[in-house]
């Protein structure tokens, strides 16, 4: 036990006296189970066993920290009755038992969600039907809706989760977050200061998955670029769900944890009309109706284009709106639409994330194939327009639906969106592939 007492080190009591991490009376104590210990002593009393053992210092650190996680877990779970019938908390705290912080970090509940009130009685429906820790996945193209529709979804699951709604952009502000920096996010959320996070993924993953185990909680996870980004921050508690939005079909999210995908598609005509008048004033496009339907079409009746375009117009109203419409037929002034003072929120940056995210192959495919004509494409087009084998035609096709670059419009024609083909074609020889210099030398 002296031993322990030294490996233990020090450690400072409340009133800031040094005094010895592993007291000989705090141990028996402990050690018969009378309290939850804090969580220094955890630490102190786990490493000193392991150094007494003679284990090496990063095995020691790996399972003092699998000690600390079960401690977590422990303290998060609620009250334990000490053997005088004390508060385990406040036995850690020295205070009164605090009532634990509810997390809800929803986005406000966007106010327009056009035409999306069958596909929200859909996701309703699957949403009552599946078990606890199921994943829903709210899939679609650019532009389409998806970070909206599944707030207002989350914001109408609410109630159901009265122990927290959680919500994190995986897009980041300075590019993507990888598992890690999402988790960090996550566990901030839960309460976790950032010199307690665990270095390792690992860690961290477990103590999140630990933290909300027993907790009825809501977890969005927006704008996700693939599985393997997501898998470690699923909600796998049995009264928790997790919903997650994303350009990519994660099929192996599908296949491999069941989750639900529910896709999104474009705005009927008639939706993004309703739309762009909900913006624009009734003034501007009651003698416009054909003009009114020409944008929505133009604007390939996705929201977040629709959206760009009406405020552009109201921006500068004088012209008229039939003016405007005109000037819209360009697509490079279609392509160019952004929010004054707000550069990251325009169609082209929208358009280039999901550019920058697919191989050379498909990239260059992706160029080739939006010279063709905009009514469709075969397999058989495509490979011709490109210079590649069907074979591979396929495969870079399907690479392109996953991402919802291109769309299947019947059994064997695919669709590219005109503002996706005005992209496409504005990007057409762009030198952003590596060069090789290849050197002969001669005998």
């Amino acid at each position: 036990m002296r031993r322990l007492q030294q490996l233990g080190g020090k450690t400072r009591a409340a009133n800031g006296d040094e005094v010895d991490a592993l007291p000989r009376s705090t141990v028996s104590t402990i050690l018969r189970g009378d309290k939850l210990p804090r969580s220094e002593f955890v630490s102190a009393f786990v490493t000193a066993c392991l150094e007494y053992g003679g284990q090496p210092p990063e095995k020691v650190a790996d399972l003092t920290e699998h000690w600390l996680s079960c401690w977590r877990a422990l303290y998060a779970a609620g009250v334990r009755e000490g053997a005088q019938g004390s508060d385990a908390r406040d036995d850690l705290t020295g205070e009164g038992p605090k009532e634990r912080s509810v997390p809800r970090h929803l986005p406000p509940d966007v106010r327009l969600l056009a035409d999306r009130e069958g596909e929200l009685r859909v996701a309703e429906e699957r949403f009552r039907r599946q078990p606890g820790g199921s994943v829903f996945l709210v899939t679609g193209p650019v532009g389409v809706g998806k970070s909206a529709f599944a707030v207002r979804w989350a914001h109408r699951l609410a109630g159901d989760f009265p122990e927290g709604q959680l919500y994190v952009d995986l897009r980041g502000p300075a590019g993507p977050l990888n598992s890690e920096q999402a988790l960090g996010v996550l566990l901030a959320s839960l309460g976790v200061h950032e010199e307690d996070l665990p270095a390792d993924p690992w860690w961290r993953m477990q103590r999140y998955r630990s933290l909300i185990a027993s907790r009825r909680m809501l977890v969005v996870l927006d704008n996700a670029c693939d599985a393997e980004q997501v898998r470690p921050l699923l909600a796998t508690g049995e009264h928790c769900r997790t919903i997650v939005t994303s350009r990519n079909r994660m099929s192996g999210l599908v296949a491999r944890e069941a989750a639900q995908r529910l896709v999104l598609d474009v705005l009927s005509s008639q939706a993004a009309c309703s739309v762009l008048s909900a913006i624009i004033d009734e003034a501007y496009v009651a003698d416009a109706r054909a003009e009114l339907e020409e944008l929505a079409e133009l604007c390939g009746h996705l929201p977040l284009v629709l959206r760009l375009a009406a405020v552009k117009f109201t921006d500068r109203p004088g012209q008229g709106f039939k003016t405007f419409v005109r000037t819209m037929r360009d697509g490079s002034r279609l392509l160019a639409l952004a929010l004054d003072g707000d550069s990251g929120n325009s169609i082209r940056a929208e358009l280039e994330f999901s550019y920058r995210r697919l191989g050379l192959d498909a990239k260059r495919y992706f160029r080739k194939i939006g010279l063709v004509d905009p009514t469709g494409f075969t397999l058989e087009t495509g490979a011709a327009v490109a210079g590649i084998p069907l074979a591979e035609a396929d495969r870079l096709t399907e690479q392109l639906e996953s991402e919802h670059l291109v769309t299947e419009i019947d059994g064997h024609r695919f669709a590219m969106p005109r503002v996706l083909q005005v992209f496409a074609r504005g990007i057409d020889g762009r030198p952003d592939e590596p060069r090789t210099l290849t050197l002969v030398c001669s005998g």
